[in-house]
């Protein structure tokens, strides 16, 4: 069995419900996280299409927008809807919540 280093990303308590936060982890690109019906959603910050802040876009149905060309992007799996052509999957990591803080897999 393979043991998981887990990399600290924020206190639970910074991540509002549907507000986006962006993280800076050291050596990472940036990520951003949200509160969506009590689960936190981590994935990357930079837009798959525009190379714009997620963080600076909104949730709205289950989805996080980007506020450049409104590319929405579920945040169950990934899927981009309502996106240029050519705007690829948003990539989603797993948090893990433990002492009131928001962990992720380093990997």
């Amino acid at each position: 069995m393979t043991d998981i280093t887990l990399i600290r990303l924020c206190d639970l308590a910074e991540i509002a419900e549907g507000a986006v936060l962006k993280i800076d982890v050291d050596g990472r690109k940036p990520l951003a996280a949200t509160l969506l019906d009590g689960t936190v959603h981590i994935f990357d910050d930079t837009c798959p299409h525009a190379e714009e802040s997620l963080s600076k876009g909104w949730v709205e149905d289950g989805r996080v927008v980007c506020p450049v060309h409104f590319a929405e992007f579920d945040l169950g799996d990934g899927s981009v809807h309502n996106a240029p052509a050519g705007c690829g999957r948003l990539t989603l990591y797993p948090a893990v919540i433990r002492d009131g803080a928001v962990f992720m897999a380093a990997g």
